[in-house]
């Protein structure tokens, strides 16, 4: 069963079987204004999606009390997508120095609590930060409720990835208004980052000015774009104009959905093909 509004980012998708009954967990992926969830069976399995759009914190509070999805007292793990990070390498990382690890990134804000999520069995920690009030509001009448940078489930896919790369690569996930960057060089990390873009050519100049700086080759550099491409117009025939190796790809999904909600899984959508496991 699927239920649509007639604006884009109000939208409700169930499966052809859906129950309350049936859920045991839910992921929320929160963005600066729209978020949605998952709500999974004991399978692991996608039962149903909500996706709103909110203008400020209280339309969000009114959004999630009305979300009667969310509302449902099961685990459920928040990715939080509006705010700095900082990527820890383990030997380095210590819980009680998380918020001034945050504090190489960018200032944290005040009142926030600031959380850590640790990637490659603990090769990595990827520390972010939340509203306190925004984290209240989030976890009010929940028994189980976990915090993640929303950077989470791109970087947890690429390092599980990393083996199959060729000696430089680039891989970078485009959403509205930023995009993620990570460059492996033999197969090792070496770059994780943020940055703020307004179009193609500033996606570029970002991706051509990393590509010097490591000294990568752009005829043998592979460059993999995940994301919402199409929002600025990125295409097979503007890539190969700057790179040889190149590919717009969607990742082999680690997320399974129930029969009637698979119409939510878009390339565009990057945390629709792939959570943080």
């Amino acid at each position: 069963m699927e239920i649509r509004t007639d604006n884009i980012l109000e939208e409700k998708i169930y499966c052809d079987k859906f129950d309350t009954n049936m859920v045991s967990s839910l992921s929320l992926f929160l963005y600066e204004d729209y978020y949605f969830h998952f709500a999974k069976d004991q399978n692991g399995k996608i039962l149903a999606i909500h996706k709103h759009s909110f203008e400020n914190l209280r339309s969000l509070n009114y959004k999630l009390k009305e979300d009667r999805l969310y509302q449902l007292d099961v685990p459920t793990r928040v990715y939080n997508f509006a705010s700095p990070f900082s990527l820890i390498p383990g030997p380095l990382f210590d819980p009680a120095l998380s918020s001034v690890f945050l504090f190489f990134s960018e200032k944290p804000v005040e009142n926030s609590m600031v959380y850590d999520t640790s990637l490659e069995s603990n090769n990595l920690h990827l520390v972010g930060s939340i509203r306190k009030d925004l984290a209240e509001m989030l976890s009010e009448n929940k028994s189980e409720i976990y915090f993640h940078h929303g950077a989470t489930s791109f970087l947890s896919f690429v390092l599980k990835e990393k083996f199959n790369l060729v000696n430089q690569e680039i891989l970078i996930l485009i959403h509205k208004g930023w995009f993620y960057l990570t460059a492996f060089s033999n197969q090792e990390l070496v770059l994780f980052n943020r940055f703020e873009v307004n179009n193609k050519e500033e996606i570029l100049n970002y991706i051509v000015g990393i590509t010097h700086q490591l000294e990568f080759n752009a005829n043998y550099c592979r460059l993999s774009i995940f994301g919402n491409s199409s929002l600025y117009g990125i295409d097979d025939n503007w890539v190969s104009q700057y790179f040889k190796n190149f590919a717009i790809s969607s990742p082999l999904s680690n997320i399974h959905y129930q029969e009637g909600t698979q119409s939510f899984q878009n390339p565009k959508t990057f945390e629709s093909f792939w959570e943080l496991p």
